[in-house]
């Protein structure tokens, strides 16, 4: 009998391992070569997987790992911009090189105020009467280019954290309970900063954590990716039931 639990414990190691290898899908543009070995990166926070690739893809062929030792953080870049126009808490417009572009401010979101897309949301419109006042009384406004985040967004939005007068704006935010830290896909810089801010705020109770505000859903987590996830966490939950019988 001993042997059975011990041989059926062995199998449900390696189906976890299996169930936590096949969730979610590797960002193409994330695989590095390390060794004669392949890594990718996924997920919130981000984690490492060695791959392979099938069908033009590369696609997960392990558990997660350590991330590969020849990874180096790439440097960031300072771009000296010119505000143009407000669009809400996280997002505003800026002359980059003589042309508009619409910047999406990174590691952070905010309520959304009203749109085509969305309803306002409370606290909305605080975060987006705060960062319009903060940037057009800035005197000086540096976009920081992270080197571990892709350049823009899908919808085409340059990503970028957002710096008036020498003073990170998602900070401020985040300070004044007006902006969570969110969308976090790489190693970027300043997240463990506002991470403990956000902390703070939130013991504090100010702003948006001053209440039972709903929580701001990331835009990315398609119906499918959060199906996918039930299913997987039921699972996890199962076997974690029958480990407890099976050790008694």
């Amino acid at each position: 009998m001993k042997k059975i639990k011990i041989f059926i414990i062995l199998l449900l190691l390696n189906l976890i391992v299996n169930v936590n290898a096949s969730s979610g899908a590797i960002k193409q543009d994330s695989v590095i070569e390390c060794n004669n070995t392949y890594y990718g990166n996924h997920g919130n926070p981000t984690h490492w997987h060695v791959v392979e690739k099938k069908n033009e893809k590369w696609t997960i062929a392990s558990g997660v790992v350590e991330i590969p030792s020849c990874y180096i953080k790439k440097v960031n870049v300072m771009e000296k911009v010119t505000f143009s126009k407000c669009s809400d808490g996280d997002t505003a417009r800026f002359i980059i090189n003589g042309e508009e572009k619409k910047v999406r401010f990174l590691a952070i979101d905010t309520p959304e105020v009203d749109s085509d897309d969305f309803k306002m949301q409370k606290y909305g419109k605080e975060a987006s009467d705060y960062t319009c006042n903060a940037l057009k009384n800035a005197k000086e406004i540096y976009l920081e280019y992270d080197g571990n985040s892709d350049k823009e967004d899908k919808y085409g939005r340059i990503l970028a954290f957002v710096h008036i007068d020498g003073i990170l704006l998602e900070k401020k935010l985040i300070e004044q309970g007006l902006a969570k830290v969110y969308y976090i896909y790489g190693d970027y810089a300043h997240v463990d900063e506002l991470r403990k801010i956000e902390d703070e705020t939130r013991n504090k109770k100010v702003g948006m954590w001053s209440e039972n505000i709903p929580e701001i859903k990331e835009e990315s987590e398609s119906k499918e990716d959060n199906e996918i996830l039930d299913i997987i966490n039921t699972i996890m939950n199962i076997i974690k039931k029958i480990f407890a019988i099976l050790l008694k």
